[in-house]
């Protein structure tokens, strides 16, 4: 069983390839996915906004669970394992004519989050690092001690 990554992606492209790129998502219902022929490896859509402006351009924001991690779901993974099935996120920004994208997960279990860009101009980057602790995340031991010399 994997551990998911708790992702949300923002992508500005042209308004007549805004159905194709959620399209690659795939949905919490499986029955809905048998017919794909092409998607995101691992990559499950919980919704998604859209806005559009008169100039063509449309904002996706689609929140999703990415089995894993993005990299390894649209990166550096599954991509090259699916024959072609699974696209990485740097073709589908090339072959959509993705202005801009900007994504981020989380994944709390092994502690690491993630962020891709994506800009016309500057081309794709992604980076990765674990997550700052968190003071709700602390506990204390059944185990733990004073450390030797600190007074009580």
């Amino acid at each position: 069983m994997p551990n998911w990554a708790e992702s949300e992606m923002s992508v500005v492209l042209p308004s007549k390839n805004a159905d194709k790129f959620e399209n690659l998502f795939l949905e919490e219902n499986s029955e809905q996915n048998k017919k794909k022929e092409r998607y995101f490896a691992r990559c499950f859509k919980h919704y998604s906004e859209r806005e559009s402006n008169n100039h063509g351009l449309t904002r996706l924001f689609i929140h999703f669970d990415a089995a894993w991690s993005l990299n390894s779901c649209m990166i550096d993974g599954y991509p090259q394992e699916s024959e072609g099935r699974c696209p990485t996120l740097e073709e589908v920004c090339k072959e959509l004519n993705v202005q801009r994208l900007a994504a981020y997960s989380r994944e709390p279990g092994i502690g690491f989050e993630e962020e891709v860009r994506f800009d016309r101009e500057s081309g794709f980057g992604y980076d990765c690092r674990d997550l700052f602790c968190e003071p709700l995340a602390d506990y204390l031991d059944d185990d733990e001690m004073l450390d030797e010399g600190a007074e009580m």
